[in-house]
């Protein structure tokens, strides 16, 4: 079964960007202003692709992996972060992408991680 694709954005505009960009590139996320809402239960947030931007996550940016893993985020993670001075790695199923690029970065790296055979 494909996981499903979450949005919790809050800028309309990127939200609406990089829903097109994504939906160009043949996936049908599920947009969200709030990652904690009761009717994306546990089983939807275990299974789930998170695409999160930094201001929804109510902690100092070295704690955002394990806040949303606390909240039962525990697919795979791709942080918008609107302060990235440098590229960071991948680690552990979570991305951090700057908000300048994430219309762009974002659709391969979700592409990249559908290609691996545990998806």
């Amino acid at each position: 079964m494909r996981r499903p694709l979450i949005l919790a954005i809050v800028d309309p505009g990127l939200r609406s960007i990089l829903a097109a960009y994504l939906t160009m590139a043949g996936e049908t996320p599920i947009s969200t202003a709030d990652h904690l809402d009761p009717t994306l239960d546990a089983t939807l947030r275990d299974r789930a692709i998170l695409v999160i931007e930094e201001p929804l996550i109510a902690s100092a940016p070295r704690d955002w992996t394990e806040t949303l893993r606390d909240q039962c985020w525990t697919g795979f993670v791709i942080i918008i972060a609107h302060t990235l001075h440098e590229p960071v790695p991948e680690n552990d199923g979570v991305a951090l992408v700057d908000r300048h690029s994430a219309p762009a970065a974002i659709p391969p790296i979700i592409q990249r991680w559908r290609s691996q055979p545990a998806l």
